[in-house]
């Protein structure tokens, strides 16, 4: 009897590959030949579940939000005490590319903010996800509020895209270098240091 395969699990491990490519070479580079070979599959098979290189590379860009999402609730899990300070931590450490897996994607993610800028496809699935993590952002900060967590003179919400942004602009200097991880996590503590109580 053949094997059944699971076609969300071959797009998933195609998109992988996707991150590879595009963390190597840059999302320009990425070709569905190139993306079939570092996937060790056919082109054929990459073109059976992806007709155009758009459709493959916007699929990564979401399974990539998914990859995240699955990282940070386990990060969660392992802290079952958390303060609502520690939640937002491990939430801004998730978005840092701090570690093997988040610096391949924070450096994918920068390739998408290129194609982004000409096609409008892009722009929409980036603006959807930011847009979500800041409203999760915000809810999470007023909530710490509403408990006493949070400083009462603070408005959620700018303190909310204050510590998002603040975190999406270390992304760069990350990945070039010029500040270490340790850097990066010491300025991101000074502002939750400034807000919570």
């Amino acid at each position: 009897m053949p094997k059944r395969v699971d076609p969300l699990e071959r797009r998933r491990h195609i998109a992988q590959a996707v991150f590879r490519v595009t963390a190597s070479h840059g999302v320009e580079a990425v070709s569905l030949r190139d993306v079939a070979a570092e996937a060790g599959v056919s082109m054929g098979m990459v073109q059976h579940y992806f007709r155009t290189k758009d459709e493959m590379l916007l699929f990564a860009l979401d399974h990539m939000r998914v990859r995240v999402a699955a990282r940070l609730h386990a990060r969660l899990a392992h802290l079952p005490d958390a303060t609502p300070r520690d939640i937002a931590r491990a939430v801004f450490i998730e978005l840092l590319p701090t570690a093997e897996d988040s610096r391949a994607e924070a450096a994918v993610s920068v390739a998408f903010y290129s194609r982004a800028a000409v096609k409008p496809a892009y722009a929409a699935a980036l603006s959807e996800g930011l847009r979500a993590l800041l409203t999760v952002t915000t809810e999470q900060l007023g909530a710490a509020q509403r408990d006493g967590h949070l400083r009462p003179d603070l408005d959620p919400e700018q303190e909310a895209a204050s510590l998002f942004w603040l975190a999406h602009g270390l992304v760069g200097p990350l990945l070039v270098g010029l500040y270490t991880p340790t850097q990066a996590l010491t300025i991101l503590d000074h502002h939750l240091d400034r807000i919570f109580t």
